[in-house]
């Protein structure tokens, strides 16, 4: 009987130092994990700004300053085309030609004729110097000497008849080819050698080269925010450029209810081309008191409202915080940056970094601290 007792009270005491060391190493380990070393962060402080500029895009199209439809101005059999697509021509290159040989001819007889009438006239001259010595000496009448006169000066008339006749020619034989107006590229060709070409058909689209603009529709609204003259930012899907503003159409379209504006492109731009798509970036005021923050350092909250995790200071524990969920409401949204406000003050603390790591009541420290600002 007594070795029973003493067996009880062996496996009692036994029972009791296991919960004993159980009880002890649980507090062992809960003060291991209150003196875990904190996560480190990156974080933001809070820049509070009574208003911002928010920037706006609007798309518009580069074009070449000038951009021509060439064609001959009278009609005929084409010879030559001495361009081609995309070819670079210079002010005065003869870029097409059509067949002249008969312009050619009637030029030939009426530069002959110029020479005929001009013969008539030198007659007409002599003849007229020496009646008038006769007439000194009375052998003819004075009513003779007048029609030699009146011969003379008929002489003279044709001769100016048949000059004005050689420079008609020549203006129409001018006209049989096509020049080049300006320095440019040939953006497309529509006619080859043999066609007919119809007087005013196209046969050539000249594109200016190295002066390029960009067309822009803003809405009334929005022109308090521009002055002409100003450089503004442009942006492509290859390349940034910056163009100064010429001016306003002055007219709102109807059907877009915008007014164009015109900016020349600064400086030569080889990556532009016209026919591209440029957007203008404005920056259009946003009277509402706020911050801004990163994107990324936003988290979603209950019923689809939006939180920020501020810092706040652990109680006797210098560089340590804990995590505070703090909700806000976004005033605009931009690509990577978020215009925010809440229940913030100047120089809070909140995460930009690590949201999928961390969660609200865990101690973190600040291991970099990254600007904030209007993007």
């Amino acid at each position: 009987m007594m070795n029973a007792r003493a067996f009880v009270y062996t496996g009692l005491a036994l029972i009791a130092s296991l919960l004993l060391g159980a009880v002890f190493l649980g507090a062992q380990a809960e003060g291991e994990t209150r003196d875990a070393p904190p996560i480190g962060v990156v974080v933001q402080k809070v820049a509070l700004t009574k208003s911002t500029r928010i920037a706006t895009d609007y798309a518009g199209n580069i074009n070449a300053r000038r951009t021509s439809a060439l064609g001959f101005e009278r009609g005929g059999l084409v010879v030559e085309m001495l361009t081609d697509l995309g070819q670079y021509v210079r002010k005065g290159d003869v870029l097409a030609r059509l067949d002249t040989r008969a312009q050619r001819a009637d030029l030939a007889a009426a530069r002959a004729s110029v020479r005929q009438v001009e013969a008539q006239r030198q007659i007409a001259a002599s003849t007229q110097k020496r009646q008038k010595a006769l007439l000194a000496k009375g052998h003819i009448s004075a009513q003779r000497l007048e029609e030699i006169d009146a011969n003379l000066a008929a002489a003279e008339a044709a001769k100016h008849v048949a000059q004005a006749q050689v420079q008609t020619l020549q203006a129409r034989l001018a006209l049989s080819s096509i020049i080049a107006p300006y320095d440019g590229i040939i953006a497309e060709r529509y006619i080859d050698e043999g066609a007919i070409a119809a007087p005013g058909a196209m046969a050539l689209s000249l594109v200016e080269d190295g002066v390029l603009e960009v067309r822009v529709g803003l809405p009334a609204s929005r022109l308090v925010n521009i002055n002409i003259g100003d450089i503004y930012d442009f942006n492509t899907a290859q390349s940034v450029f910056k163009a100064r503003l010429r001016g306003l159409s002055g007219q709102l379209d109807s059907a877009t209810q915008t007014i164009s504006a015109v900016f020349d492109v600064i400086a030569e731009q080889s990556q532009l081309v016209p026919g591209q798509t440029a957007r203008l970036s404005l920056g259009v005021p946003l009277e509402q008191q706020g911050f801004w923050v990163p994107l990324n350092a936003l988290r979603e909250d209950r019923r689809g409202l939006w939180s920020l995790y501020a810092l706040d200071s652990e109680a006797g524990n210098a560089g340590r915080y804990i995590l505070t969920p703090r909700l806000v409401e976004i005033l605009y949204a931009g690509a990577e940056q978020v215009y925010v406000r809440g229940p913030m003050k100047n120089g809070t603390l909140i995460l930009v970094g690590g949201n999928q790591t961390v969660s609200a009541g865990m101690v973190v420290t600040p291991i970099k601290t990254v600007t904030s600002g209007q993007p």
